[in-house]
């Protein structure tokens, strides 16, 4: 049994490997309001059934709805814990860092975030396996530049784009010589602490 203390963690051995359960007011204080607000609901469409909605904490009992007593007396019970399960032994990785490590997961989301929108990497349908490899550096190699530029500016990746795109450079060419002439745009002052962050010049 679990202490109901904030920060208690307890492991338990199943067949499926090791459940790591951990205890917080505030996830107890979200789960009863969510709890709460279903059963709420579950006594509406007792009140008034319809066909078209299902809502936990109901079951039918021959032909009527009724309240599911076992259910709410089992979410009761888990109110406020949260299990992550894992087959790793506690000696090579202790129970608090496996919760850590699961809280990291929103880094991988929020990258694949960043690569679908501000770097706008789509599927791209290859057949071989050589360009279906360079597809996934390419886009690899923008995610990492895109984390490095966040890094370095302290800004997101959306806003360095966004502001580095009010910089506009124009390309002249002399129809006569073919020289290609460069006429740079004039930096903002967002923008040059963006190249002094990256140790670049514009």
């Amino acid at each position: 049994t679990i202490i109901r203390e904030d920060g208690k963690i307890i492991r338990l051995k199943t067949d499926k490997g090791y459940l790591v359960c951990s205890y917080s007011s505030t996830r107890y204080r979200k789960d009863k309001y969510e709890m709460e607000k279903q059963l709420a609901k579950a006594k509406d469409i007792i009140e008034r059934p319809s066909k078209s909605k299902k809502v936990k904490f109901v079951k039918a009992d021959k032909d009527q709805l009724i309240i599911n007593q076992n259910l709410i007396d089992k979410t009761e019970k888990l109110l406020g814990l949260k299990g992550y399960y894992t087959d790793i032994e506690e000696n090579v990785l202790r129970s608090n860092e496996v919760i850590e490590r699961y809280h990291e997961l929103y880094k991988i989301e929020q990258a694949f975030k960043i690569a679908k929108s501000d770097l706008q990497t789509r599927p791209i349908f290859h057949f071989k396996e050589e360009p279906i490899k360079l597809h996934m550096i390419i886009c690899f190699i923008a995610l990492v530049l895109s984390k490095h530029i966040e890094l370095k500016t302290k800004v997101s990746i959306k806003r360095f784009i966004t502001e580095c795109k009010k910089i506009a450079d124009a390309r002249m060419i002399n129809s006569i010589t073919q020289k290609e002439v460069t006429i740079k745009g004039k930096t903002t002052e967002i923008v040059d602490r963006f190249l002094a962050d990256l140790n670049l010049s514009h």
